[in-house]
């Protein structure tokens, strides 16, 4: 029987051989060509701004506003580029219409209508006319080569609207339409949904646009989600300090933006009670790719009583900061 020092000898000239030995590839071909062609396009990407921001605010806060402007703004941007919005309030568009008319934003509306029902949306349409719309852009940056700046989806709340109703008519089955799917007490002939894991198909049906906003941030596409803000405090108090207001997406997109931008309001009033000024702000609610910004306060937008509004932007947005 060998020794402990001829077993380590015997060992060490097996793993000689091993690595020695190519792997048995056919006709010595690469097994990976594809994936070697997919490498060398990698360093096309480190030089691009990689924005995924979430934007969330009440009404009339300048969510829109500070995207716009900041396209507009970008002096690095191609002559030729787009910011695409995915306008499902038709912020986007009534805005673009009323300041300057870009003819480089263009206005995606991705409702899809009803027509034999007693519902003006088809919901189940709906959702694939958004992952429509979101492959089309994706397609034309990737095989195209268009210069797609920008996405802006805007009125993020209605597509998670749209995904808890498609899962209550289609998935679950428990609605016929969106009349009924909007009855969660299952008070008439829709029912109720009976499991908390049965959320998870709606929260797979969101998620769908967090995929291919994803694909087009890593093509060196700029995506921002815009949404409005609901009250989770459920006490029904009369006091408006005790409201505890969220972003209005699916709980697990916290977790998925980089960067979360909250849009908030200061009021100032003189002695006698009257308004003297209303500014408009920019809170970095999260911001990964630069720890500096966190909790940080820009002024974005300003208005006075019988004045002309001084107007800011967030120079963050295309200064290179994020």
């Amino acid at each position: 029987m060998a020794g402990f020092g001829e077993t380590i000898k015997a060992q060490a000239v097996v793993t000689e051989q091993v690595v020695a030995t190519p792997s048995p590839v056919a006709g010595n071909k690469d097994p990976f060509p594809h994936l070697r062609a997919e490498e060398k396009k990698l360093d096309e990407h480190k030089d691009m701004t990689l924005h995924f921001i979430g934007i969330a605010g009440h009404d009339g806060t300048c969510k829109s506003g500070i995207v716009k402007d900041a396209f507009e703004k970008d002096k690095t941007k191609h002559p030729e580029s787009e910011l695409i919005a995915v306008d499902f309030d038709m912020g986007v568009t009534m805005l673009n219409s009323a300041v300057n008319n870009n003819e480089n934003i263009k206005c995606w509306n991705p409702w899809q209508m009803g027509i034999h029902d007693r519902t003006a949306y088809d919901y189940p349409g709906t959702h694939q006319r958004v992952m429509d719309i979101m492959k089309f852009i994706l397609h034309r940056v990737n095989v195209e080569g268009a210069p797609v700046w920008g996405v802006l989806v805007s009125g993020l709340d209605s597509w998670l609207e749209i995904c808890t109703n498609n899962m209550r008519i289609i998935d679950l089955g428990l609605a016929k339409d969106g009349i009924e799917a909007a009855d969660n007490r299952g008070a008439g002939d829709a029912k109720r949904v009976e499991r908390q894991s049965d959320w998870a198909i709606r929260n797979t049906r969101f998620h769908q646009l967090t995929a291919l906003s994803r694909n087009l941030v890593r093509s060196g596409v700029r995506v921002y989600w815009e949404t409005h803000l609901r009250n989770t405090n459920f006490s029904f108090n009369k006091d408006d300090s005790a409201s505890s207001w969220q972003p209005e997406w699916e709980k697990k997109t916290n977790n998925y933006l980089p960067t979360i931008l909250w849009m908030e309001t200061e009021e100032e009033h003189n002695d006698d009670g009257d308004l003297v000024k209303t500014e408009y702000k920019a809170r970095f609610h999260k911001c990964k790719t630069n720890p500096s910004l966190q909790d940080q306060s820009r002024t974005v937008f300003v208005t006075k009583p019988n004045e002309e509004p001084q107007w800011f932007g967030l120079p963050e947005l295309y200064d290179g900061s994020i």
